[in-house]
This record gives structure tokens, sequence and C-alpha cells, in this order.
């Protein structure tokens, strides 16, 4: 009788500079992998972001003096970008 598992993981090859790489490893853990650690990273901004959703309420003053004219503002040119949800 054989008992075989196989797990599949596939890689990919990312290029980043030598200062990114320099400041990631010192801020991964001993034991952690790179890909641990950006998964980490994801989840905490993830978290972040969406725990502050809604905590500062904005009046509608300063809802018209933040995004009422953000379009027409100098300097920049502002686009909806569709770059989906990270899970």
């Amino acid at each position: 009788m054989c008992m075989c598992m196989c797990i599949n993981m596939t890689s990919k090859n990312i290029s980043i500079t030598k200062e990114v790489y320099n400041k990631l490893k010192k801020i991964k853990a001993e034991n952690e992998s790179f890909s641990e650690l950006f998964l980490r990273l994801l989840k905490v901004q993830k978290y972040n972001i969406e725990k502050s959703f809604g905590v500062w309420k904005l009046s509608e003053k300063e809802m018209e003096d933040i995004w009422g004219n953000i379009n027409n503002r100098a300097g920049r040119r502002w686009k909806k970008l569709d770059i989906g949800e990270i899970k």
C-alpha cells in the first residue's frame, strides 16, 4: 500500500532593486519566506485600509471642499483605475 501526497506549487520570478530587497529582508521574520512576508504585508495593508473606512464622518461642506472640484484641479489628471481587488 502506497500513500502519496502531491503538492502543486507554482512560482514566479519578480525583479526588484537591491534597495527594495534589503528593506524587505530587514522586515522578514527569521523563519518566514518572502512569499509569506508578501502575504502578511498584503493582509496588514487590506486590514488597515478597511478598518479606517467610515471612521471620520464628513460634513457636506467637508465633502465638497475635498471632492467637489477634484476633476478640475491643476497639475493632475484624475482617472478611474480598475485594478481589481486584492484577496
